[in-house]
């Protein structure tokens, strides 16, 4: 198989590299978002059988630059992290392998590609591979609890939220009602816990709730606002690179 690693720790990629032995042609290396992107933008489709991609880069998540890899190109990751694994199988994901790698798994994985190449849709092995991730269900969050008073707290339901944003430290959840509320826990930790359908990290500064946006209007050198309907005056700025996966997120 020809494939493509997306990594940018070079020892680990090397590490892949020796893994992947002569029976397999590493046809690049990518080691940011950006990579990703100058490659698809000069490659065949044709080029790539499989990705081998890790999450964390240098510039941000791999998914930011995966929405734009043709989607019939397999792909297994491989992440020191577990907590990616519900917004990995959105993609045409095939498995998901932890760090360190193991040899016995990769090469495990290797052949499901094959056989899925062979035998299976894609949707069909990602339907099986989701029902036996630890036998349990995929659940997202559905409220949150918030300090309200020294006595009080609030049930926020994720459908009332319009949007989440980090400001001097602080994480606040603001409501569709208009409201405001701190909320104790990071931003990267909220992404996680809320359904990728309905919400998007569309900067380093917020997620937002689809249902919540009103309208887009163009910004200066290619980038883009959103502008949500309870907070009219809120500068929500979604850089250039990022402006078509979130055109694509709200038209879905």
């Amino acid at each position: 198989m020809r494939i493509l690693i997306i990594e940018d720790e070079q020892n680990s990629a090397n590490l892949l590299r020796r893994m992947l032995g002569s029976e397999h042609e590493v046809v690049g290396v990518c080691a940011s978002n950006a990579e990703v992107k100058a490659f698809f933008a000069g490659a065949a489709q044709s080029e790539v059988d499989l990705i081998l991609s890790d999450i964390q880069l240098g510039d941000g998540l791999s998914f930011e630059s995966l929405c734009t890899v043709p989607r019939d190109i397999p792909l297994v990751f491989t992440t020191a992290y577990d907590h990616y694994a519900v917004q990995a199988f959105r993609f045409n994901s095939i498995d998901y392998l932890l760090k360190p790698i193991d040899r016995t798994e990769l090469q495990a994985a290797l052949t499901k590609v094959g056989e899925v190449r062979r035998s299976y849709s894609t949707t069909e092995t990602i339907a099986r591979l989701l029902d036996s991730m630890n036998g349990q269900s995929i659940h997202y969050r559905e409220r949150f609890l918030i300090p309200h008073r020294a006595d009080e707290y609030l049930l926020v339901p994720v459908a009332d939220v319009s949007h989440l944003t980090i400001r001097d430290g602080v994480v606040r959840l603001c409501t569709l009602q208009g409201a405001t509320h701190v909320l104790s826990m990071s931003l990267e930790e909220a992404e996680h816990e809320l359904d990728p359908q309905r919400f998007m990290r569309v900067n380093r500064q917020f997620i937002v709730n689809a249902s919540a946006v009103a309208k887009l209007s163009t910004h200066f050198l290619g980038k883009m606002r959103i502008h949500v309907s309870a907070f009219p005056n809120t500068e929500i700025i979604v850089g250039k690179d990022k402006v078509a996966a979130v055109k694509r997120w709200l038209d879905s």
